[in-house]
């Protein structure tokens, strides 16, 4: 693909691409947990990533392609981080140009980078929320690995650096419902404020607004029902007091790396 040359591929190496019989979900689980580990493992790392050109997507079902596309997002950003880390110093990921689209793994037969995987992939295609526009042409083949809806608990799995990040874990087939569940109900309990008759939000919540409803106040209500119950009581309040437009809302993001 044309695009690919403005990519740095980072699963490039030989070693580890010819295995057979690959569990596709089992390498990204095995690559989540080398990625977790302390640096002397970072070449068994690198090595589990070289698997990702052999495994066959397709043949996976929906959970299962869930859960292969979050943990390898997921890796893909802490191994791209590392790389760019040992070569020099950042503050954020927004320090890098283009972080985001200039930084891929090789899945099966194509190249995705970060923003392929979250939005071409796990979005649906659906349009990016810096460009308005969809990350994938209608006919680009790797449309074939996209999930068949967007589930927007997704966006409390996905880990981009950053210290207002959800937490990484390791997900599969099986434990998905409940880690995506525990995930969303673990972050917005912590990073949902409700201070002098403000909200005040994740900018996650912001950037992809209509993955949770069509309006902000049927946001809060989508958000609402992963708060502790102090905390929905107190959100009921400003919901109701703040007439047809809602309450205050304020959006905030702290993007200083997270040492993962």
């Amino acid at each position: 693909m044309s695009g690919e040359r403005h990519m740095k591929v980072l699963n490039e190496t030989d070693e580890g691409s010819h295995a057979q019989d690959l569990d596709s979900v089992a390498v990204s689980q095995w690559l989540q947990k080398a990625m977790l580990r302390s640096s002397e493992e970072f070449r068994e790392y690198c090595a589990i990533a070289g698997q990702l050109r052999a495994v066959d997507v397709e043949k996976l079902d929906e959970k299962e392609r869930l859960a292969f596309f979050i943990n390898v997002y997921n890796a893909l950003t802490v191994h791209s981080l590392t790389e760019i880390q040992g070569e020099r110093s950042v503050d954020t990921a927004l320090d890098v140009p283009a972080f985001w689209s200039s930084h891929a793994y090789r899945i099966g037969p194509f190249v995705c980078s970060l923003d392929d995987v979250e939005h071409g992939v796990l979005r649906v295609n659906k349009a990016h929320p810096s460009t308005g526009r969809p990350v994938m042409l209608e006919d680009d083949p790797r449309l074939k690995y996209q999930v068949s809806t967007l589930e927007p608990r997704i966006h409390f799995a996905l880990n981009c650096g950053a210290m207002s990040c959800p937490m990484v874990r390791v997900y599969s087939s099986s434990n998905l419902e409940e880690a995506l569940e525990g995930a969303t109900r673990s972050y917005l309990t912590q990073e949902v404020k409700l201070e002098d008759d403000v909200v005040r939000l994740p900018e996650i919540l912001s950037w992809y607004r209509d993955d949770f409803a069509p309006d902000q106040m049927g946001m809060l209500r989508w958000i609402r029902t992963y708060l502790e119950e102090k905390q929905q009581l107190a959100l009921d309040t400003l919901m109701a007091t703040g007439g047809s437009a809602g309450p205050k809302v304020e959006f905030f993001y702290n993007w200083s790396l997270n040492k993962l």
